[in-house]
């Protein structure tokens, strides 16, 4: 079993290392752990449950000069906990040197002209940056209501999705920030699973251009997506109206683009949705003409569905629908026969409180 652990200041600061779901699971008992780095040296730290903390990890920080939002890799094997920074500096201290100033943004349509050397390994691409001040991006919080976490400062910036019994990461860097080539080694390497260029819309077909022509063969179909920041304000939009998440976000980046023009497919199959959203309040509304315990026939309905364009078998289907729970509105009594139980307005007072009840106790269980 493996885990990935982010160092904070917090972190650094005391030489320890949060309690994470993982680690809980793996030290579960213990009051003392034996973690091992890259080298075999052993750090024997304790488990301090109070705090929620493991400490003692100090010296290994201090020995692979890590810094914040520096990514850990943690491998669970018997009864010790391996290490594995994945920064590869090495292990010997050495003073830092500061870094160099950053040099001023390239205008737009500048950015295709600057090329930004090879890294030797994308593990040292992805912390090369950690010590510097970079701006973070707008489209690093689109990301994060998207439902994704962001794992590493950039560039390139990673971020991960978690979606139950799977996850995937995807390393996104702007056009001219991080040379194209180290972007797919992150994903030949297996560090992240997709990689994308960030830009904006009106220069996605010239970088498209950019990337086809002045790298390998094979390096842009679709191993290395186009990713534009309108399209993910529009998704992070959409997400206000309906649950779009990152399983969404990857069937787009699968297919090597996340653009405006990819979003087509999605917004329709949105629409589809509330479109059944829509028919079903409508069928309520017809309903509602009705007094309670009254006998009915879908025949009845038609007539006032029909002008709010609904069809008879739409009608039937949301019918079904609400003779069963947690609705329970309807009782059907044979073949397009039902009896309303009570006003649709009770009906939906009391839906109303059941979903609330049901939404405690779910926040207690998530607690």
């Amino acid at each position: 079993m493996n885990g990935r652990y982010v160092l904070t200041s917090s972190c650094l600061s005391t030489g320890s290392m949060h309690l994470t779901r993982t680690l809980r699971q793996s030290l579960m008992g213990q009051d003392s752990a034996r973690f091992v780095d890259e080298e075999g040296e052993i750090y024997e730290c304790k488990v301090n449950w109070a705090a929620g903390c493991v400490e003692g990890l100090g010296p290994y920080y201090a020995k692979r000069r890590l810094a914040v939002n520096e990514v850990i890799v943690l491998g669970f094997e018997g009864g010790r906990v391996n290490l594995q920074a994945m920064n590869q500096r090495p292990p010997k201290p050495a003073p830092r040197v500061q870094p160099p100033q950053e040099a001023p943004a390239a205008e737009p349509h500048k950015a295709l002209e600057r090329r930004v050397r090879i890294s030797p390994s994308p593990k040292e691409h992805l912390s090369q940056h950690a010590g510097m001040s970079v701006e973070t991006p707008s489209f690093a919080a689109d990301m994060e209501r998207l439902g994704f976490h962001r794992e590493h400062g950039g560039p390139p910036w990673l971020f991960t999705a978690t979606l139950g019994r799977r996850a995937y990461s995807i390393a996104l860097a702007r056009m001219g920030e991080v040379d194209p080539t180290d972007l797919l080694a992150l994903r030949r390497k297996g560090i992240v699973q997709y990689a994308g260029i960030v830009t904006g819309e009106s220069l996605r077909r010239e970088v498209e251009a950019e990337l086809l022509g002045s790298n390998p063969p094979g390096l842009f179909e679709p191993s290395l997506c186009i990713v534009t920041p309108e399209a993910l304000l529009k998704l992070a939009k959409l997400r206000a109206a309906f649950p779009v998440g990152a399983l969404d976000i990857e069937r787009l980046v699968r297919g090597g683009r996340l653009d405006l023009n990819a979003l087509g497919g999605l917004e329709a199959e949105l629409d589809g949705v509330l479109g059944e959203r829509a028919t079903f309040s409508a069928v309520l509304m017809v309903l509602s003409e009705l007094p309670p315990q009254r006998v009915f026939l879908l025949a009845d309905l038609l007539p006032s569905a029909a002008e709010l364009g609904l069809e008879p078998e739409n009608v039937r289907q949301v019918l079904d629908v609400l003779a069963g729970p947690p609705f329970m509105l309807l009782k059907r009594l044979s073949p397009g026969e039902f009896l309303l139980r009570a006003p649709i307005s009770q009906a939906l007072e009391e839906l109303s409180q059941y979903a609330r009840l049901v939404l405690e106790r779910v926040a207690v269980t998530s607690d």
